[in-house]
């Protein structure tokens, strides 16, 4: 007896299968769902970023950086990329002249690398005269040469460089980061001062030293004019075009003649130095106003739609025939009170609804889902109660009722499976709404602050004015679209295959 059901089940699901197989509609809809889902599982693969935590990315505040195959063209050679051209900015390799220039005119001056300093290691650049020498002022640089590649500016670049000092005598020392563009002969320095100011240390310190402010191109335009008497950005300022430069260091020990007949002995550990570009085109999709990469957000933002419309979807189809079946079963006093609930809920307004509930109740991801859920029951639960009320009149429950069949019997047994083929239908053709019900909470700021989703994106276009920037507009809504229209074909495919009326027709 068992073997002859799952032989049946079997025999019915491959026929089912196979009328599925040839619906069209069918076959577009889950092509579609399946892209989809491939997307959504396997984002942390197709991207390393975070969708809401990786900020800064590319391009400035005033800049969204720009998809980088707009590179390609009319107009596009313009445009940069990200470069980070230092290969060891923190002197993890104890070869550091393998990657580094490093040059002194004093023979007083050594280098060494320092492993006991820094999380990868340091340069020691020690000055060491002995009381029996002459005092003598000593210069060294460190700098690696580089090649700016691109036609147009960056959005911006930043420079990392921190320095500790070990000073026993207290001859003063001066730090001096330099940018110098070797095409041009142009030279960009930063003192270690307030205000990139020219200033020396004498004594051992016991934090590290870092230019005030840091190096960054969008730096307050008081401090660019003060020190380069401009009051451009310092990106189109230094780098307008393809160009070679050197980055680097220079340290000077001031060792004057009142030191004569001292020993001295000082050591300049820098433990960072880095200089990184950050370009006007990146990634598939370019930067929202965050610098965060927008591909990034649109493939995790498919997670929380697909998840959201199916979670959404069970929960009110699940509500809806419960309630259906005890309403259109029992009858009397149960289906009276229940269809008062449900008309009351019916004639109030959808999202004004939704937006009271998820203002008062939070905005987190599962709240969102469970109010949808709750939120999405009356239609299904009216259309489970009639076929309900029609079948239960049917010779066959007259019969099992007729037998002693109990109501639980007679309604998992004969009534639930009669109506499963409307589940199914309409567990598909309500995701739509459940996306379309998150996507438009979050489009008006309902969103969950942790999470990106596709309303959320376009809730950043609208906030931060990002309407000319299509590749940032029309990605969210097509997909908003494609998934909605996928899970309908899927709907209407199911519904032809289960219906016997429709299967009559066709």
């Amino acid at each position: 007896m068992y073997s002859k059901r799952v032989k049946r089940t079997f025999a019915s699901t491959k026929k089912i299968l196979r009328a599925f197989s040839q619906s069209k509609r069918a076959m577009i809809g889950v092509g579609i769902i399946t892209f989809f889902a491939i997307l959504a599982i396997t984002a942390p693969l197709l991207t390393p970023y975070n969708p809401t935590l990786s900020t800064w990315l590319a391009g400035s505040g005033q800049t969204r950086a720009k998809p980088i195959w707009f590179k390609y063209l009319p107009g596009g050679d313009m445009l940069s990329e990200n470069l980070s051209p230092i290969t060891d900015p923190e002197f993890s390799t104890p070869q550091i002249e393998q990657n580094w220039n490093i040059t002194t005119l004093s023979s007083y001056t050594n280098f060494e690398h320092v492993a006991g300093i820094g999380e990868e290691g340091s340069l020691g650049i020690m000055f060491l005269r002995k009381a029996s020498q002459t005092p003598q002022v000593a210069t060294a640089r460190v700098c690696m040469d580089f090649t700016f590649p691109f036609s147009g500016p960056p959005a911006r670049f930043s420079g990392d460089v921190t320095v500790l000092i070990e000073d026993e005598v207290g001859i003063p020392i001066q730090l001096t980061v330099f940018i110098e563009d070797k095409t041009n002969n142009k030279n960009y320095t930063w003192g270690f001062g307030y205000g990139w100011a020219d200033e020396n240390v004498t004594e051992t310190t016991t934090t590290p030293l870092t230019p005030s402010p840091g190096i960054e191109s969008g730096a307050q335009i008081t401090w660019r004019q003060q020190r380069f008497n401009t009051s451009s950005e310092l990106g189109r300022f230094m780098f307008p075009q393809a160009a070679n430069y050197s980055f680097g260091l220079e340290i000077t020990f001031w060792d004057l003649p009142s030191n004569a007949g001292k020993s001295v002995k000082a050591i300049a550990y820098v433990d960072t130095l880095d200089l990184d570009f950050y370009g006007t085109a990146f990634g598939l999709l370019g930067t929202d106003w965050q610098g965060r990469d927008i591909f990034t957000q649109l493939a995790y933002g498919t997670r929380i739609s697909i998840i959201v419309g199916i979670l959404a979807s069970v929960i009110s189809v699940l509500l809806g025939l419960i309630i259906g079946l005890i309403s259109g079963y029992l009858g009397g006093l149960f289906d009276e009170s229940l269809m008062r609930i449900n008309d009351a809920l019916l004639v109030l307004p959808g999202l004004p609804l939704l937006i009271v509930l998820i203002a008062v109740l939070g905005n987190r991801i599962h709240i969102i889902i469970l109010v949808l859920g709750f939120l999405g029951w009356m239609g299904f639960a009216r259309v489970v109660r009639s076929q309900v009320l029609s079948l239960k009149e049917r010779p066959f429950i007259e019969a099992a009722k007729a037998i002693g069949s109990g109501t639980g019997h007679i309604i998992f047994k004969h009534i639930v499976p009669n109506v499963m083929g409307l589940v199914y239908v309409t567990l598909a053709s309500s995701v739509p709404g459940a996306i379309v019900g998150e996507a438009a909470l979050s489009w008006l700021g309902y969103y969950d602050p942790y999470l990106m989703s596709w309303g959320r994106m376009l809730n950043d276009v609208q906030t931060h004015h990002g309407y000319n920037d299509w590749w940032w507009v029309v990605p969210p809504g097509l997909c908003i679209a494609a998934i909605s229209v996928a899970f309908i074909l899927l709907g209407y495919a199911l519904d032809e295959i289960l219906n016997p009326k429709l299967r009559i027709r066709r």
